[in-house]
C-alpha cells in the first residue's frame, strides 16, 4: 500500500500529465482547424481565378465570332459588287456588239443606195467616204463610251474596296484583346503545430512536479 504523500504525489503527476495531454490535442486541433481554413481560402481562390478566366474567354471567342462574321459578310457584300458591274459591264457590251451589227446593217444598204443613185466619179467616191467616216465616228463614240463607263465601274469598285477595308479596321479595332489568366495566389503557409517533444516535455513536468509534490507532503505529514 502506498503512503498519502505518495498518493498526494501521483494525483498532481497524473493531474498535470493529463492538462499537458489537453494543451497538446487542444493546440493541434487548432493549428489543424487553421491550416484547414487556409488550404480552403487557396483552393477557393484558385477555383475563382480559374472561373474568371473561363468567363473573360468566353467573352473573347464570342468577340472573335462576331468580328469573323463581320468580314465574312463585308466578303460577301464586295463580292456581290464585283459581280453586279461585272453583269452590267458585260450588258453594255452585249448591246453595242448589237448595235455595232445594225450599224454595219445602215452602212451597205446607205453604200448601196449611194452606188445605185450616183454615177462612179468623184462624187460618189465623196459621198461614199463620208458616209464610212460618219459610221465610223459613231463606232468610235459607241467604244469611248464602253471604256469610260468601263473605268467608272472600276472607280465605283475602288470606293466600295474602301469602305470595306474601313470596315474591316473598325470591326478589329473593336475586337479585345485575347485574356491571359491572372497571377496564382500565393500558396498557403501552413503553421507549425505543437511537437511530440513539447508533450514528452509537458509530462516530464507533470511528473517531476508530482514527485517534487509527493516529496513535500511527505515532509508536511512528518512534521506534523
Amino acid at each position: 500500500m502506498c503512503g498519502p504523500a505518495t498518493a498526494i504525489g501521483v494525483a498532481t503527476g497524473v493531474s498535470s500529465g493529463l492538462s499537458a495531454i489537453g494543451s497538446f490535442q487542444q493546440g493541434k486541433s487548432q493549428t489543424e482547424a487553421t491550416n484547414r481554413a487556409r488550404l480552403n481560402q487557396y483552393n477557393d481562390a484558385m477555383k475563382m481565378r480559374q472561373f474568371k478566366y473561363g468567363q473573360d474567354m468566353a467573352v473573347y471567342r464570342a468577340a472573335v465570332n462576331d468580328y469573323k462574321s463581320g468580314i465574312r459578310e463585308s466578303d460577301i457584300a464586295l463580292s456581290g459588287t464585283r459581280t453586279s458591274l461585272d453583269k452590267q459591264a458585260e450588258e453594255r457590251i452585249a448591246a453595242a456588239r448589237i448595235q455595232s451589227q445594225d450599224n454595219n446593217i445602215k452602212q451597205l444598204q446607205a453604200e448601196g443606195k449611194i452606188a445605185a443613185s450616183m454615177q462612179a466619179g468623184r462624187s460618189r467616191d465623196r459621198v461614199l467616204a463620208m458616209t464610212k467616216g460618219a459610221f465610223g465616228r459613231d463606232q468610235a463614240i459607241t467604244e469611248s463610251n464602253l471604256l469610260r463607263a468601263r473605268f467608272a465601274d472600276i472607280d465605283k469598285y475602288r470606293r466600295f474596296a474602301d469602305q470595306a477595308t474601313s470596315y474591316r479596321r473598325q470591326l478589329y479595332s473593336k475586337l479585345p484583346m485575347e485574356p491571359t489568366m491572372g497571377p496564382a495566389p500565393s500558396a498557403p503557409i501552413m503553421q507549425q503545430g505543437p511537437s511530440a517533444l513539447s508533450l514528452i516535455g509537458g509530462l516530464g513536468s507533470a511528473a517531476f512536479g508530482g514527485l517534487t509534490a509527493g516529496l513535500g507532503a511527505a515532509k508536511d505529514l512528518g512534521r506534523a
